[in-house]
């Protein structure tokens, strides 16, 4: 009949439809596509990885526009890690959007471009400003200002990506009576021997690089409601800001932090398919391990103090920094 379903008899005589399959082929089909899923999410998330490294390292080539803009706006002087503490109301720059208390190099260089580094910058340390957040710890609102492999690092002290300061621009200072007395600071674009062998920014772990990879906390913001928390040394981006080279002195150098018997230095992070990426100074951009940038790293994950400076001394020097008279 027209419009009819053909049917067939089965050898028992039934009547079954074309086509069917039995219990045992569909827990087959099953098995097969959860194996081809096993093998192709891996490849699928290390593609995702590569996505945001890619993202990053685009980040920090505008960011390394930043860099040449501020030299070239400032008789030729490079940025300074990050301005010094004189009191409630100083250090203060301009910055895209308004005035802002204490700017790291981060925020000086990509507002050269353009690019606003908070909804509400505050000119002083104890001004709040409308997410409830102090001048002096305040968090990025662009995405620009954050490496997309650790999306939630945003505190502008506690952040994604760290400055060769000791180098570059290590704007503490020797005596807190004498607010022009920088540690290594103004340093020339011009003194650098080879730019495109310098490091000027990267991927920073903190201070947890120098802990055991077991041992390393979660990341903290630099939260206002304590002031003590955001501040562990174990934590992951804690005073991520401050890059630090792989050779330091212990006498007479420096390092981000210094807590009692224990130096809190930082290093790069790896965070980008086992590698972390690198803005250098004439503003190219590659991928890195600790181990080719010369620093020294045990089987634990500990980064050691006796490591080759080679690429972050203007001069291409293993030399470590040290604090002169």
């Amino acid at each position: 009949m027209l419009g009819r379903r053909p049917r067939h008899t089965n050898r028992a005589g039934g009547i079954g439809c074309v086509g069917a399959f039995t219990l045992i082929e569909l827990l087959v089909s099953i098995a097969i596509i959860g194996l081809l899923v096993s093998i192709l999410l891996p490849s699928l998330s290390r593609a995702r990885a590569v996505a945001r490294s890619a993202v990053c390292m685009s980040r920090l080539r505008t960011a390394g526009q930043g860099l040449v803009l501020y030299a070239n706006n400032n008789r030729d002087t490079l940025v300074p890690g990050r301005m010094p503490k004189i009191d409630d109301f100083n250090w203060r720059n301009r910055v895209v959007g308004g005035v802002k208390y204490r700017p790291t190099f981060l925020t000086m260089m990509e507002s050269e471009v353009g690019l606003p580094p908070f909804d509400d910058p505050k000119p002083s340390r104890t001004e709040i400003d409308i997410h409830g957040q102090p001048g002096d710890r305040q968090n990025f609102d662009s995405e620009m200002y954050v490496c997309p492999e650790v999306s939630d690092w945003t505190d502008e002290r506690n952040g994604a990506y760290g400055y060769n300061y000791q180098f570059l621009g290590n704007s503490r200072l020797k005596n807190k009576d004498d607010v022009s007395s920088y540690k290594n600071w103004p340093v020339k674009s011009s003194w650098v021997r080879t730019p495109s062998k310098c490091v000027a920014v990267a991927d920073s772990i903190g201070t947890a690089a120098s802990f055991p990879r077991f041992e390393r906390g979660p990341y903290q913001d630099n939260d206002f409601d304590d002031r003590k928390s955001g501040r562990t040394l174990s934590a992951l981006g804690n005073e991520g800001f401050n890059l630090d080279p792989p050779r330091i002195d212990l006498t007479r150098g420096e390092a981000a932090s210094f807590k009692g018997d224990h130096i809190g230095r930082t290093a790069i992070h790896e965070r980008h398919v086992r590698k972390g990426n690198v803005l250098w100074v004439d503003g190219h951009c590659s991928s890195e391990t600790l181990e080719s940038l010369g620093y020294d790293v045990d089987p634990t994950g500990v980064v050691g103090f006796e490591g080759n400076n080679r690429s972050f001394h203007i001069r291409r020097e293993d030399k470590a920094w040290i604090e002169t008279p």
